[in-house]
């Protein structure tokens, strides 16, 4: 069941398109698990069904000695060769860094065409999609579960068994309708926005280039689209309410990027587009990791 006119038009889309290598996640933790696993079935994957994407690599530098202490940490982390800047200068003479640690499996796909291969891969499995279909009500009923809402302007009641939410930015809201303390379980979400802006003229890079993480939040860093054209972003700010509109100015982006990429004054940048990331921990907080969880030893047997 899908809320807007078509699957995959908020978070799904609205994101740089990396393909991940997992460096930046805590060791055993499901973001890094399902990262480094994700990582090698996406380029099979796109291999196998000519899904546009490209393995580029990504550097991730440091520009001071702080910086450098904490690339030791990610590198102990993950599957990343750490490079000095003389290297880094071969590689990319335009990156000015202290050290990096480079990470050859990192690259981008095009997330719609990735969708439109998932979508078509679960008709084929017997799954229907119903969009424009919004779940008002679900509710637990000592047999399975009745869920019910609103289906291209009317209303709908069905019985299930099992019931997987995985509603995105509203997941927390549909936990509520099942009876689940968000707050206690630490389900809510917390609307996290980023912004990215458009380099005029040619990319100054031929790969992913990140700043040293801070707080669970990787930074303003530089990526490139399969169409070829580098952008900046994502910035990070939390929100209380969902819009797309890129609101920040050029200056942060341009300064945060600066003192890795010096030559970005000689660049003119356009807003390009935003995104909402729903984070489980708020401003401020500490990682959370992912939640996949069977809601069984809460009453709710068949809740995912």
């Amino acid at each position: 069941m899908e809320r807007n006119w078509r699957f995959g038009i908020e978070t799904s889309s609205h994101n740089s398109g990396v393909i991940h290598s997992g460096i930046h996640y805590p060791p055993g933790s499901l973001k890094a698990i399902l990262c480094v696993r994700g990582n090698s079935m996406i380029y099979e994957i796109c291999e196998r069904y000519r899904i546009p994407c490209r393995r580029l690599g990504k550097l991730t530098v440091a520009v001071n000695e702080e910086e450098a202490d904490e690339l030791e940490r990610l590198h102990r982390w993950g599957l990343a060769n750490g490079v000095d800047g003389e290297h880094v200068k071969k590689m990319e003479p335009n990156v000015k860094a202290e050290k990096a640690l480079y990470s050859p499996s990192t690259g981008i796909v095009e997330p719609n065409e990735l969708m439109n291969y998932l979508y078509t891969k679960a008709r084929k499995n017997g799954a229907i999609l119903l969009t424009n279909t919004e779940v008002e009500c679900l509710s637990e009923d000592g047999d399975g579960y009745e869920v019910s809402g609103i289906s291209f302007g009317e209303k709908f009641v069905i019985k299930a068994n099992v019931v997987i939410n995985c509603a995105g930015l509203y997941s927390d809201r549909i936990a509520c309708m099942a009876g689940l303390d968000v707050e206690k379980l630490g389900y809510k979400l917390h609307y996290c926005k980023g912004e990215y802006f458009r380099l005029i003229g040619k990319p100054p890079v031929k790969m992913l280039v990140y700043p040293v993480p801070r707080e669970d939040v990787l930074g303003i860093h530089l990526n490139l689209d399969m169409a070829g054209n580098a952008r900046l972003g994502p910035n990070a700010y939390y929100v209380d309410a969902i819009s797309y509109r890129v609101t920040s100015s050029e200056r942060e982006f341009r300064e945060s990027v600066e003192k890795f990429l010096p030559c970005i004054r000689e660049y003119s940048l356009i807003p390009d587009f935003a995104g909402i990331r729903p984070k489980l921990h708020g401003p401020g907080e500490g990682f959370r990791d992912f939640i996949i969880r069977h809601e069984a030893d809460r009453g709710l047997f068949g809740l995912i």
